[in-house]
């Protein structure tokens, strides 16, 4: 039995999968994929046990055949390779790549060592924009703790109500959250629905989402979710336990704002920081009637010093941040002018836009 398939298209679709398999295991099976075809289509499933990916690709041939291959070593075969189709014949425990006047052979294994994949039956179904999601998790995921001891923080905090979602991340030093509005064909819900998605999982949504622009749908389980973009599905298990009461951290708008040029202010911070150091990693912030003064000074380094005119009427006011915590944000916004509210020493700075509130602790100035 022979499968002819297109070689691009192939690597495209094992690309999609390979993040579980890359996870460190003491299972041999869970650096494999399981390839199924069946119904004029081949389906390729991967898992951690925590995150599956299962992704599709429609064929030519009706072929019935099932099987485990490691996929690093099959996709670097397939890279290697330059002719436009491959075929594919399976040989008792072997499976055969043939094209043109080449031919290799990789060991595969019975696909029922492969681990059951979850499935989200009959399950709660919400309508998401690709396009929306994308923004909410480039606005997000920056502020996810990463590191040992913050278990809850180290994913996303969903919140999806009536006809709203919000997602919201923090570190414990900062802390970002965005809310949208549900794609207009999306009922509204009766029901508040919270839970949070691990790290690992958005970042192989934000891939995926790119380069998608069909509706994709939420599938909402006990334990798990999952997301499915017609040819591809990530399903992932939940992070368990509660998310902080993140709204109670976060001010009330200040009376006066600093209003500034975004790109200004992201390449004097840029510049700033050329001079930080592991106990000097501070940044100055002096802010006074319409001027803004960004200085650092790092022993044996040496100083920095910008005045950049801004927009602001209130208070005197010298503030110490770590300038990756406002880098960072300043990336995503697109807008040419940010507005910051801006309170005492000891308070958090916070960027409001458009449904978007970011919010950075200060640091002590060394």
């Amino acid at each position: 039995m022979n499968i002819v398939l297109d070689r691009k298209l192939l690597i495209n679709l094992l690309h999609k999968t390979i993040s579980p398999t890359v996870s460190k295991t003491n299972f041999p099976i869970l650096s494999t994929v399981l390839i199924d075809f069946s119904d004029k289509k081949m389906k390729v499933t991967a898992t951690d046990l925590e995150l599956t990916i299962i992704s599709y690709l429609e064929i030519s041939q009706d072929i019935k055949a099932s099987f485990c291959v490691s996929l690093t070593k099959f996709l670097s075969i397939l890279k290697e390779l330059s002719s436009v189709e491959v075929t594919l014949k399976l040989q008792k425990n072997f499976l055969w790549i043939t094209c043109e006047n080449c031919e290799l052979k990789l060991n595969i294994i019975d696909p029922q060592e492969f681990p059951k994949p979850p499935t989200l039956k009959d399950k709660e179904v919400i309508k998401l924009s690709p396009e929306i999601l994308g923004e909410m998790i480039k606005f997000s995921s920056f502020s996810v703790f990463v590191g040992e001891g913050n278990y809850v923080l180290s994913g996303i905090f969903c919140e999806i109500e009536k006809n709203k979602i919000r997602l919201t991340s923090s570190d414990t030093k900062r802390l970002s959250s965005i809310e949208r509005a549900l794609p207009s064909n999306q009922p509204e819900l009766n029901t508040r629905k919270t839970f949070i998605i691990p790290h690992k999982a958005i970042i192989e949504l934000s891939k995926l989402i790119k380069e998608s622009e069909q509706e994709l749908l939420l599938v909402i389980g006990k334990n798990q979710i999952g997301f499915d973009l017609k040819d591809t599905q990530i399903i992932t298990q939940l992070i368990e336990g509660e998310f902080p009461e993140y709204k109670k951290y976060i001010p009330k708008e200040a009376e006066h704002k600093l209003k500034i040029d975004r790109e200004k202010f992201l390449s004097s911070l840029k510049r700033a920081s050329v001079l930080s150091a592991p106990e000097y990693y501070s940044v100055k912030l002096e802010v006074s009637k319409n001027k803004l003064m960004v200085s650092k000074a790092t022993p044996q380094l040496g100083e920095y010093k910008e005045e950049i005119d801004v927009d602001y009427k209130g208070k005197n006011i010298t503030l110490g941040f770590n300038p990756d915590y406002l880098k960072d944000v300043l990336k995503v916004v697109e807008e040419d002018e940010v507005s910051l509210d801006l309170y005492d020493p000891e308070k958090p700075l916070v960027l409001r836009n458009n449904g978007y509130i970011y919010l950075a602790l200060p640091m002590r100035l060394t």
